[in-house]
């Protein structure tokens, strides 16, 4: 009655600005520099010459300006940024904000380069910090993304996905430094692509968990 529990509150699916403030601070990579003027973050090509019949021209910016808080991200008003899949457009007053709740969640989450980048920062963070041993490097996710220890089963299936990451990455060594070059920040090259392609793939995985998107 006193609002003193600590489990207390609303349980609901974060908003898409909030999912992509989250990733990047789990990541570390999230600027939280206050005030300043609006960023062009990542957006897929030709979204605002397809609105405006080739007039305008989106320029990404760079560094630090593309890990600002969704707060400073520019909108056009005839096109919002794609990332922001579950706002009211700019032509209409909004006044309660809408529940995320659509496929295109998935589709962003497993495919935008914000949240692969922010895996992939995750994953080189793990394997600097436990060398050689997934059990510890497991646990270092699931405290970092989910405040908990994985369970029994939640290890053992995500091991084994793990697994047939490497081998999949082992034979198409190509695509596992594709994979992890994805993004503008700076990769640590001395880590082996292969197995930090393994754990950028786990890492997204549980980053795309209701348990990780949820509040």
């Amino acid at each position: 009655p006193e609002n003193r529990m600590l489990s207390r509150g609303p349980r609901f699916r974060m908003p898409s600005w909030m999912l992509r403030d989250h990733a990047l601070s789990a990541s570390g990579l999230l600027t939280r520099e206050i005030g300043g003027n609006p960023v062009n973050t990542y957006q897929p090509d030709g979204v605002w010459e397809e609105a405006s019949f080739g007039k305008k021209r989106y320029n990404r910016d760079k560094g630090d300006n593309l890990y600002r808080r969704s707060l400073y991200t520019f909108w056009r008003r005839i096109i919002a940024p794609p990332a922001f899949f579950d706002n009211a457009n700019r032509q209409t007053c909004s006044v309660k904000p809408f529940r995320t709740n659509t496929p295109l969640h998935a589709l962003y989450l497993l495919n935008d380069i914000t949240f692969v980048e922010s895996s992939r920062v995750i994953a080189e963070t793990i394997l600097k910090k436990y060398p050689g041993n997934d059990d510890e490097k497991l646990d270092f996710v699931f405290r970092h993304l989910l405040s908990r220890q994985p369970e029994a089963q939640e290890r053992k299936i995500l091991l084994n996905k793990l697994s047939r990451s490497r081998k999949a990455y082992g034979v198409d060594p190509g695509s596992a430094q594709a994979f992890v070059s994805i993004g503008e920040y700076p990769r640590d090259d001395s880590l082996d692509p292969v197995e930090h392609a393994a754990w950028t793939a786990l890492t997204l995985a549980v980053l795309n968990l209701d348990e990780a998107l949820t509040k």
